[in-house]
């Protein structure tokens, strides 16, 4: 018994329980299977084969796009093979194998002798057919129909219709073999991932070619159709598949929400309107236009009611409507009746395919509705399904898209007043009559259409009454356009708030910039003025809309501000023409700090008092410019007087200030009360500037007083060391002593030259310098300390000698006769003999 196969026998289940019986194995592999095929089946005589090279060569372009993204597509040793094989390409081939695979459950039919017999009834289908005609990739499917019906895997519906149509028209015919091939890829792709192979239609097309020389593209064109008109066939993205019971289900429930679609009129109508409602937007996008050199955004707003709003005079609107509701004429006939003043742009959407609109929006409703209410399936039938369905819903929709795109095409813009507007997209158009509404809308914009306004306030803040310059205006503020409307509009005063309202709308339609920068400028220039006298330069621009601007009364003429400019140059303030407003403020500030310098503290006299300086100062705009021009003559006189005061005052505040230092040190000095209450007298009577100085004298004779009383105790420190130093030299322990110890015992009672003290008298800021660190009183008690320090030495010089010493103390008493005497000598007596018995005395 042999058993034949393209696997070995083991790997069939039903033949493995033959191994123990028969035990000679013959193994037979692929390839020679495809041996025995290509050498019984398909032998051909040898002057048929360069024939049919020939015809395989010329549409090797054909054959080798077949299945081209799969892995087993067209290889190059196939070409070899051409002519063994055909009718049979080597593509078809391996798609046959990776399918008996799949369908044959038992092993059999992929067997040596099933193939052969398969493929020799193959061949004798094509036995009459031209050169160039191959065995399409359906044949395996109605070869093998019968047992895909038994063994269930062929649903029966698919079974009968395949069978029905094959015998009928050419479109029948080919809507069965697509049928066959949709189900031949699917069973196969849904088993072996690994080959690429996907249902797609350029796939379906590739395996169904049967003539080469006609190849595939015909197919590739009709094939859509036929699979869309379908019932058996179902779209899943680009790919096909078999419909299941999940997917019929799935397609009542799409019929049924289709049937009570139809029905509602109402419910299509209201959508059809929202869809070009939503496709205008995005269509023509966002409707903002920049309006002139400025570019001061305006919002076109579009609108779908039946009427146009109640401000449609003062605001910008696109009334869209469209052939459904409306008619063309209609929409002519109120642009015409608005008139060449309107705003408004009429916008008509002309209606276009209106049937297969209305089917195309129930198909996309039905789709949608249908996913929703389905919900997520939970097989993978259901999930096909649902797949399928998006792919109805998706293709409704891009058809609903290319009919808006169709209506939308034909949309006419008409100006108010009938103009036809045309432009090379709708929204060109829309803009381009936009731009024309504005001119309508605010017909004197252009007097204050300039991109500099926003530099123009920074210049007038920072108190630059030429600010317009940079708009190329050299006059006078007041003769600006745009300053001069908002002067005519001031009258007896506004807010600012109410300013920017007018001349933003209306026929204005200003940039806040260019009214907030005109305010500035009339500010600074001395036009106007706030209510509550903020200066031009702390008004916050934030706070411009809450702030009462009046028109300023007083007025400064030519020759006014030459005579201010002249008193503010006597203090340093530099103003052009123009700028005196601007330096105003500076200049009061400089003359209230001089009137400061020219006063202060005690010695000094007190600052001077000014009613000039205060009707400056408490003043504003031009009625502080009239104050300074009205006191100039006062002004001027004050302004050399306060700084002549201010320069003698800086003159002998340094001296003052050593005067009071050498005070505060003076206080225990002996014989300085007089000079302490003449310091004292200047500080209480603010006598710094009498002449002549009074200041220079005291500080010469303090310093005088303590060059004296330094002295005094340098010397007694010289004289109180020289003794103390003598009593050592007299000690015969001191005389014993090294000099290294004699040094040191010095050193450790600071009685070392080095720690004699340091003593600098020659100028006043030396005597400072030396009351720094050597105080009178504390200098005196150490030198009383002096002869003590020394007996220190001296005892620890007798220690250094004698370890054995004893320092024995004398008793004090109150001697107050010769009896007393002589009492405390026996005593004292007493005392030392005792000591002497313990070794040697010194008595202290």
């Amino acid at each position: 018994f042999i058993g034949t196969g393209q696997t070995a026998i083991t790997g069939t289940s039903n033949l493995a329980r033959l191994q123990a019986r028969f035990t000679l194995r013959i193994e037979l592999s692929d390839a020679d299977v495809d041996a025995v095929i290509r050498q019984v089946i398909l032998a051909k005589k040898p002057e048929t084969k360069a024939p049919i090279t020939e015809v395989m060569e010329a549409n090797l372009g054909e054959i080798s796009r077949h299945l081209a993204e799969t892995s087993i597509a067209h290889r190059q040793e196939d070409t070899r093979h051409f002519a063994q094989d055909y009718p049979i390409l080597p593509v078809r081939r391996r798609f046959w194998d990776a399918a008996l695979r799949v369908l044959d459950q038992t092993g059999t039919d992929s067997q040596l002798r099933n193939q052969l017999s398969m493929i020799h009834k193959a061949i004798q289908t094509n036995l009459d057919e031209p050169l160039g005609s191959i065995i399409p990739g359906d044949y395996l499917y109605f070869d093998a129909t019968d047992k895909l019906l038994q063994s269930r895997m062929l649903p029966r519906k698919l079974h009968d219709a395949t069978q029905r149509w094959i015998g009928g028209s050419d479109d029948q015919r080919l809507m069965a073999r697509a049928c066959a091939v949709v189900f031949l890829i699917n069973k196969v792709a849904s088993t072996n991932t690994d080959l690429g192979l996907h249902p797609n239609l350029a796939n379906i097309a590739d395996l169904l070619v049967d003539d080469l020389k006609a190849g595939s593209s015909s197919l590739r064109s009709r094939l859509p159709a036929l699979l869309e008109e379908c019932e058996f066939i179902i779209k899943v993205g680009e790919k096909y598949s078999i419909q299941t019971e999940e997917s019929a289900a799935w397609n009542d429930a799409f019929l049924s929400q289709k049937g009570t679609l139809n029905n509602a009129t109402h419910q299509i109508e209201t959508e059809r309107a929202d869809l070009i409602r939503r496709y205008f937007a995005k269509l023509v996008g966002n409707l903002s236009v920049s309006h002139g050199e400025s570019k001061v955004p305006r919002a076109l707003s579009p609108v779908f009611d039946v009427t146009l709003p109640k401000d449609s005079d003062v605001r910008l609107y696109a009334w869209i409507r469209d052939g459904w509701s409306d008619d063309e004429s209609q929409v002519r006939a109120d642009a015409r009746q608005a008139g060449s003043e309107s705003p408004t742009l009429f916008v008509f959407i002309p209606k276009r395919s209106a049937d297969e609109l209305r089917n195309q929006l129930i198909e996309l409703k039905a789709a949608t509705a249908t996913l929703e209410t389905r919900g997520t399936p939970g097989t993978s039938e259901g999930e096909e399904a649902r797949g399928a369905m998006q792919t109805t819903r998706d293709s409704a929709q891009r058809r609903v898209n290319e009919l808006l795109d169709e209506a939308f095409s034909g949309a006419r813009v008409f100006q108010g007043g009938g103009n036809e507007l045309l432009g090379a997209s709708l929204r060109e158009t829309i803009l381009e009559g936009a731009e024309n509404a504005l001119a309508r809308l605010h017909p004197k914009f252009h007097l204050a259409d300039h991109p500099a306004w926003d530099k123009v306030y920074a210049k007038a803040k920072q108190g630059a009454p030429d600010a317009l310059k940079v708009m190329g205006h050299d006059g006078e503020p007041q003769s600006h356009s745009v300053c001069k409307a908002i002067l005519s509009h001031l009258g007896n005063g506004k807010k600012g708030s109410e300013i920017r309202d007018h001349f933003e709308h209306g026929d204005y339609g200003w940039p806040q910039d260019a009214i907030d920068g005109a305010l500035q400028v009339l500010l600074v220039s001395g036009q106007i003025r706030t209510s509550d006298g903020t200066a031009p330069q702390e008004l916050d621009r934030r706070a411009i809309g809450k702030t009462d601007f009046r028109v300023e009364a007083t007025t400064i003429s030519a020759g006014e501000r030459i005579k201010i400019r002249k008193v503010m140059q006597k203090l340093g303030v530099q103003a052009k023409s123009g700028e005196e407003s601007a330096k105003a403020p500076e200049f009061v500030d400089r003359l209230r700090s001089l009137a400061e310098q020219a006063g202060g503290e005690p010695p000094a006299p007190e600052p001077p008092v000014s009613d000039a300086l205060e009707a400056v100062r408490l003043s504003s705009g031009n009625d502080q410019l009239k104050a300074i021009v009205t006191n100039q003559d006062e002004l001027l006189v004050a302004i050399d007087d306060w700084q002549a005061t201010a320069d003698t005052i800086a003159q002998r505040q340094p001296a003052w200030g050593t005067l009071k230092r050498l005070a505060d040190h003076a206080k225990g000095l002996k014989d300085a009360d007089a000079l302490l209450a003449q310091v004292a007298q200047i500080r209480e009577h603010r006598s710094l500037l009498d002449d002549p100085d009074p200041v220079q004298p005291l500080l010469a004779n303090l310093t005088q007083r303590f060059r004296e009383s330094f002295n005094e105790l340098q010397q007694r420190y010289s004289e109180e060391h020289r003794a103390g130093m003598q009593r050592l030299e007299a000690d015969d322990n001191w005389q014993q002593l090294s000099q290294e110890q004699r040094h040191d015992f010095l050193a450790d009672n600071h009685l070392t030259a080095a720690h004699a003290p340091q003593i600098s008298l020659g100028s006043t800021q030396e005597v400072l310098e030396t009351l720094g660190h050597v105080r009178p009183d504390a200098l005196s008690d150490r030198i009383a300390a002096l002869s003590s320090r020394f007996d220190e030495v001296l005892v620890a010089a007798a220690e250094a000698m004698e370890p054995e010493i004893q320092f024995v103390s004398l008793p004090r008493r109150t001697l107050k006769n010769d009896a007393d005497i002589d009492a405390w000598l026996d005593e004292v007596r007493s005392r030392l003999q005792e000591a002497l018995q313990e070794g040697p005395v010194i008595t202290q």
